[in-house]
């Protein structure tokens, strides 16, 4: 975007079910410098969440089969029982209206995004995150 690679050598999961929405972000956020497991369902995500214990989570809440709530709860669960750092979690998603952002924050995410997801505000929310992250 600007020629710094804001999230160098971060490790991003994201879970989107729309192949191109999934392939879109995944190129905006590797040409960052991420480096980014994509995946099209919660149960996926929950499986590369845990097995590369990633920086942060982008995830679509409306998922087939088991939605983004599933995938936080599993996820936040496994960093407790494990003593591991919680993961940066950003949830996306093309509700607009306030139940699902106070949703979203009240099941384990700190961030919520509605789409289309602006590029800039995206990345720029995920460095700011994760280096609050690796500081704290």
């Amino acid at each position: 975007m600007n020629g710094v690679l804001r999230l160098d050598q971060a490790t991003i999961v994201l879970v989107e079910d729309d192949p191109q929405n999934r392939e879109s972000l995944k190129s905006l956020l590797e040409s960052e410098g991420a480096h980014v497991v994509a995946v099209s369902d919660a149960e996926e995500g929950v499986e590369a969440a845990m097995r590369v214990m990633p920086d942060a989570v982008v995830c679509d809440i409306d998922l087939p089969a088991m939605d983004g709530f599933y995938l936080i709860q599993r996820l936040r669960d496994h960093e407790i029982r494990g003593d591991h750092a919680p993961a940066v979690a950003v949830a996306i998603t093309g509700h607009t209206d306030d139940a699902y952002r106070l949703r979203s924050i009240g099941e384990g995410f700190q961030h919520f995004m509605t789409k289309p997801a602006r590029p800039e505000t995206l990345v720029t929310l995920l460095h700011d995150a994760i280096g609050t992250r690796a500081a704290g």
